[in-house]
Parts: structure tokens; sequence; C-alpha cells
């Protein structure tokens, strides 16, 4: 378990290191006003307080759970079932036991798969090459769905899939996001779930193919409802506060991965999600230094003696981006930016939200912007001075969208 920080509280003023650029007014006019003083950190009870540390981003959960019991025995057992782990407009996702990959097979016979493929690899090259924490899953290879031989060789995804999808179709191979550990399920179920069906959602299959959107731009998270899953679960931003996660660092990080989006791999980011899921560590190739290997016979086995390269034993949260079905490129124009604009404000609500009476909201909104901009203004250092304004131009569009639905919501 990892100790959980305060989260990070941001004023309307700026940072002592942007006092006096000349961005400071137009920083200025993308925050929200907010309370002199910050909210209180709240007193978690022992519940929350496990729940907190379990959801940590890079926090470490050791865990003896069935999942990881299959992952490590199928890697020794070379297995090759296939199980679907999810489904979407665009394709169905199935995964092996003791593989870190996922195998998404097209539901169409459009050009959607395709487009995932190239656009997840072009965000995956461009937050990777900006060091963002934010984690993408590594895209693989694209199978086309006249490849006789593939689906002669995996029978058993055939087989898997054959009641969901037209076979044989387009697959594109990724990394798999690992699903958030038996422990936490089970802090969820007992934090969310109304009690009388806990126990069923313990013992639901479905449930173990579990991570968690985050919805930094929604209040509305409730506890107790009826219909209970874990595979499309959703952690609102109040329930965030709630478990005292720290919600200034996510925003950052969102910010950050959506300015790479936009300014760097120059899309619109049109339906993006992030969640919080599992890796499993990965056990190095040659764990020795090269003095302990020169002092070796040669052609010594340093390879692991279970012959099990990965452990799923031990599973560290992270903040993951998925899902480039529907981005689209963009130009550096007002058309570039209005594409933009459209795409935020049709996507589920992971980003946050401005012009919000929570005060929290308020505070998350400003950490949000202020990392937004940063991020872009360095992207964009080396174009003019009419490019490097378009990211507060996307901004300021996001602001007049909320002030609208609000007088909208108002009449």
């Amino acid at each position: 378990m990892v100790e959980i920080g305060p989260p990070t509280r941001v004023h309307s003023e700026v940072t002592d290191d942007s006092k006096n650029d000349d961005t400071t007014p137009q920083l200025l006019s993308v925050l929200d006003s907010t309370a002199e003083t910050a909210p209180a950190r709240r007193q978690l009870g022992e519940l929350e307080r496990s729940l907190s540390n379990a959801l940590s981003i890079h926090g470490v959960v050791s865990t003896s759970s069935s999942f990881a019991q299959r992952q490590a025995a199928a890697q020794l057992e070379n297995k090759q079932s296939f199980t679907k782990i999810g489904a979407g407009a665009c394709g169905a996702i199935f995964a092996q036991d003791g593989k870190s990959y996922v195998l998404k097979l097209a539901k169409t016979t459009g050009q959607e798969l395709w487009n995932d493929y190239s656009m997840h690899t072009l965000i995956f090259e461009k937050m990777r090459a900006y060091k963002a924490s934010v984690h993408v899953p590594e895209p693989y290879f694209f199978v086309t769905q006249d490849n006789e031989d593939f689906f002669d060789t995996h029978a058993s995804l055939v087989e898997a899939a054959k009641d969901t999808c037209n076979l044989p179709t387009d697959v594109l191979v990724t990394e798999r996001i690992i699903p958030l550990p038996r422990i936490t399920r089970a802090l969820l179920i007992k934090k969310y779930c109304v009690q009388h069906h806990q126990q069923a959602a313990l013992t639901d299959h479905a449930n173990r193919d579990c991570i968690v959107r985050v919805y930094l731009g929604s209040l509305k998270g409730e506890s107790g409802r009826r219909f209970f899953s874990l595979r499309n679960f959703k952690l609102h931003l109040n329930q965030l506060a709630e478990l005292d996660m720290d919600l200034g660092t996510i925003a950052s990080e969102m910010a950050k991965a959506l300015a790479i989006m936009h300014w760097s791999a120059k899309t619109d980011a049109r339906d993006v999600e992030f969640a919080l899921g599992s890796s499993s560590h990965k056990v190095p190739v040659s764990p020795k230094s090269y003095a302990e290997i020169s002092k070796m016979p040669r052609k010594s086995s340093t390879g692991p003696p279970s012959g099990i390269m990965e452990d799923f034993f031990h599973r560290t949260t992270e903040l993951w981006l998925l899902d480039f079905n529907q981005v689209r490129s963009v130009t550096f124009d007002q058309g570039g930016v209005e594409q933009m604009i459209d795409a935020f404000k049709v996507n589920d609500p992971y980003f946050p939200r401005p012009l919000q009476d929570d005060e929290l909201a308020k505070t998350v909104w400003n950490q949000f912007a202020e990392s937004y901009l940063r991020m872009a203004g360095s992207i964009l250092v080396d174009h003019e001075r009419q490019i490097q304004e378009l990211p507060r131009r996307f901004l300021r569009g996001i602001i007049e969208v909320q002030r609208r639905k609000a007088a909208g919501n108002q009449t």
C-alpha cells in the first residue's frame, strides 16, 4: 500500500513562476474564481482509506486472486482459450489467460478499427515522446479479415467470437489493461453496491474485468444502485473526493494528455476514455548486471526458474487512456479548435467542467486549465503567435459552451 498525499489545490492566482510572464491575463481568463481557503481534507473511515490506497495511481497491490493464479498457471501451461472481456460499437475485446495482450475484433465492415489502430499508434508515440504519466496500451499489429492463416491458427478465438462478430473480421492486437485486483473490486462492491446484492456481485465473473472510468466532470455519483457492474464502473468527482483521491494530480495528468493529443498529435481526442486499471510487473529479460554476466559460464540460464514471464500477483494501479476509434485529425485554425470543442462537448465527462457552483469542481477545473495551457505552450513554443493562441481559444470555447448550457437550464 502507499500513503496518499493531500489533493493538489489551485486557486485563481497563478503559480509564482508565471506571475511575471505575459500569459498571466490569458490564464486568468480561463480560471474560475474560488474561495480563499481550500476545502479541508476529509477524515476517512477504514473502508474509504483502504479503497483510496488501492486506487491511488502508481500504488502497488499484492494479490492472491483467482485472476493472478489463472494467469500464472496459463503461462506455464501455454493455454490458448479466449474470453470476451468487453465490447462496444466498434468492436469486441477478447483476452487469453496468461497473456498481456488483447484482440479487438471489428463488429462492422467499415474503417473504424483501422482508424482506431492508426490514431492509437499516433497518440501512443506522442505520449511516449513527452513522457506523459498517463499510460496508453501499446498497439502491436493489425490483422485483416482475409488473413486465413491467422484465423486457422487461432481456432479458439473463432469459437469464442462466433456469436459476437461476423467472422472473419479485422483484428487489432494491443497491450492489455490488466483489471483491478480482487481486493480492490471487493472494496468497490462493499462501498458502492447495495448490501443485499454484494455477494452476487462478488461472485459475478463479469466483474473480474474491472477498470474504473474517472469522471472529473460529473458530481452525480451515487451508492447503493440496484444494477451494479464493475465492467463499466464509473467514479464521479464527488465520489473521488469522498475517497480523498489526489484530484489535482489526476486533473493535471488528464490535461497534459489532452494537450498532447490536441497540439502534438493534432487530433480532436473524440470519445477517448480515462480509466484506472492495473499493470503487471514484468520480469526483466536479463535481471543480472553486465558485471555479473561477464563472470558466468557462457549460455548460463538467467530467466525466472518458474518460467513465468509476468508477475500478476503484484499489480500497479495506473491511469490509462484508451479507445481511439472516433479520433479525427484537426487543422491548426478556428475550424480545428471548433472540432476540438465539439469533441470535448459530446464526450463522457472525463474532463473537469468550468463554471460549476461546487468549490472543489472549480478548483479541479483551474488545475486542469493551467496544466493544459502549460503543456500546450511547451509543445507550440516554436510556432507563430497566432498558433500559440489556439489552446486558450479552445478553453474559452469550452467555457462558452458551459455558459450557454447553464443559461438554457435556467429558462
